[in-house]
């Protein structure tokens, strides 16, 4: 990512325009897309989540990002699967099960 900005960089300024307001513009514009792009998407999705599921439910499934990195940076990415990643996402699969399953038991307990 750093190479793109830099050639796009390079290209902007080959049009003449000073570097201090292009990137003034870019960080603007970086922090729009953070702050309307990224941020709020997350929360309204989020908020959706809590909506459907409830706020247990999803702050449990929340642990289930790490997995679905590792498994995106595999797929897409083809990074190789270490055996750090893979006890990690045992460790947050194993967590996870055991959360759901602890939770069904004491709910049917009562």
């Amino acid at each position: 990512m750093w190479a793109c900005y830099s050639i796009l960089t390079r290209k902007i300024s080959s049009f003449g325009y000073p570097v201090i307001l292009s990137t003034l513009r870019t960080f603007f514009y970086g922090i729009l897309y953070i702050g309307l792009g990224a941020s709020a998407l997350c929360f309204v999705t989020w908020n959706l989540a809590v909506k459907t599921l409830g706020a247990v439910k999803t702050s449990v499934y929340i642990y289930l990002v790490p997995v679905i990195t590792v498994v995106t940076s595999v797929l897409i990415l083809k990074e190789p699967v270490t055996w750090v990643s893979v006890m990690g996402t045992v460790l947050a699969v194993a967590g996870l099960i055991f959360s759901e399953y602890n939770g069904k038991r004491s709910d049917n307990s009562e």
